[in-house]
């Protein structure tokens, strides 16, 4: 096999393992892993690519990749039974699909295509950011011919990826990750600095839950474009950006209704504690998992908005007496992000007076409990915000 890549190409090692592969004939997977723990694996019959995975994100990926090429397509339907056989489960997805006839030969190619492309793209992007470490796995022959739907040239693949990071970089948005969730971090000042228009149409897309990738898809525009035109912003602060995490599996949405009440599903949702006395937050988180709550504490109040962005509370309990940061600082802030409009924020103080109660309202606080923390109060005031607060959860 005669593989062939432009020679200032070289200078990338992944290409270089990637051609390497191909030229040997690997049937396998290659596993890539970036300086910031994110990790992909992209897999080999007989030296051409038969699928590649971003480990991290492969549901949301495929998720994004089926919405592209198969619109119409009930993504929430898609309950595939896990199997040994199978490498990967995203890969699966795709083959049961088109075995079954659910969507087109021409449909799964274009997938898997673009699946791989944008994986090549995203580890090209990390490796100009630190040096990559590989792992080389050799499979059973006849098993991956088995599930081969399509066998794509490296070379051509390679080609593409590149293109893409040449607009990306040309376009300087190398501090950007394609992936990463626009937040409008204030909106106040949002509002007063660009058209209504434009605030109206940002305010209406950047919800906390949709990556750049994802509103290049839905907008129909070009995912350059769309960043670029973010930039700025971003720059100013006036939007952050976090990483996207995975989502769930589709399950069955008939096992949902039967063994779920609306109780149980609220006990499923995740309460955050910003109290810099680690002895509060461990009596908070005792008290919130007990009830069948998820948890999670921070105690650093400079830390809280990066662990607030990252998780997605569906209700916050605020420590008022904090150093740095203030619970009314903190919740100001967060009342400006349009993923914590709606958010149950309560403030935590041992000094249960007027005025207290009075800034608590004016920062937009949803309660106000004293200190020492009291179970009953606790649970009760949990189970009223989340019965009549609707709180977006990725």
């Amino acid at each position: 096999m005669t593989v062939d890549v432009e020679p200032k190409q070289h200078a990338s090692i992944f290409i270089a393992r990637l051609v390497q592969q191909a030229k040997k004939q690997l049937t396998g997977q290659l596993d890539i892993q970036a300086s910031n723990g994110e990790r992909w694996s992209i897999y080999f019959c007989v030296g051409r690519i038969l699928w590649a995975t971003h480990h991290d994100r492969n549901v949301r990926a495929l998720r994004y990749h089926l919405l592209s090429t198969c619109p119409d397509l009930d993504f929430k339907s898609l309950i595939v039974r896990e199997a040994d056989k199978f490498f990967a489960w995203d890969y699966q997805v795709l083959w049961v699909l088109e075995k079954r006839k659910v969507i087109s030969m021409e449909q799964t190619g274009a997938a898997i295509k673009e699946t791989i492309v944008d994986c090549m793209f995203d580890i090209l992007r990390h490796e100009q950011q630190g040096a990559l470490q590989f792992k080389l796995l050799k499979h059973e022959a006849l098993n991956m011919l088995r599930m081969q739907l399509v066998a794509l040239n490296v070379v051509a693949l390679i080609k593409k990826a590149q293109a893409m990071l040449h607009d990306w970089n040309n376009a300087k948005l190398d501090e950007i990750d394609p992936d990463a969730i626009p937040l409008i971090a204030d909106r106040d000042v949002l509002k007063a600095k660009i058209p209504e228009k434009v605030f109206q149409q940002l305010t209406k897309r950047i919800d906390g839950r949709t990556s750049l990738r994802e509103l290049s898809l839905i907008m129909n525009i070009d995912l350059v474009r769309l960043s670029r035109s973010l930039l700025a912003y971003i720059r100013k602060g006036w939007i952050s950006v976090i990483p996207a995490p995975d989502i769930p599996r589709p399950q069955s949405p008939i096992a949902e209704v039967s063994t779920i009440s609306s109780t149980e599903d609220r006990r499923q949702s995740l309460i955050a504690c910003i109290d810099d006395s680690p002895q509060v937050c461990e009596l908070m988180k005792q008290i919130i998992t007990e009830a069948g709550y998820r948890f999670i504490g921070v105690t650093d109040s400079v830390r809280a908005l990066p662990v607030l962005l990252e998780k997605h509370p569906n209700m916050i309990f605020l420590d008022l007496v904090m150093p740095v940061a203030n619970g009314y600082e903190v919740c100001t802030q967060l009342r400006r992000m349009s993923v914590f409009e709606t958010t149950p924020i309560v403030i935590l103080t041992g000094n249960d007076g007027v005025v207290d109660r009075v800034r608590a309202k004016m920062v937009k606080a949803s309660d106000f409990l004293s200190k020492p923390v009291d179970k009953s109060k606790v649970l009760s005031t949990i189970e009223r915000l989340l019965q009549t607060t609707e709180t977006p959860v990725i």
